[in-house]
């Protein structure tokens, strides 16, 4: 059984990524005049990572971590991108 995690936060979706964890989607919304996108990862003990996580406990190496949160930014900045030209999603404008 598959478990799921959600973040807007780089530094945290980075962590899962590194940790082998399968990036399922990225979502964008409105907040406040911008986008913001939420990642979902899944991993079946995710919710460990996540734990370790938000406890301040994670390590990783820091060479593997710069590349590895490079790439999460980058398909961000391309989701951001893709949600910004579908007039659908931008609530009619």
């Amino acid at each position: 059984m598959e478990n799921y995690a959600t973040t807007t936060d780089l530094y945290e979706a980075t962590y899962y990524y590194l940790n082998a964890c399968e990036l399922t989607e990225i979502t964008g919304t409105r907040v406040n005049g911008k986008i913001t996108c939420e990642l979902t990862f899944s991993k079946p003990d995710i919710t460990q990572l996540q734990l370790t996580y938000l406890q301040g406990k994670a390590e990783v190496n820091l060479l593997h971590f710069r590349r590895a949160y490079g790439q999460i930014a980058a398909w961000v900045m391309k989701a951001k991108k893709e949600f910004n030209s579908k007039p659908s999603l931008q609530g009619g404008k």
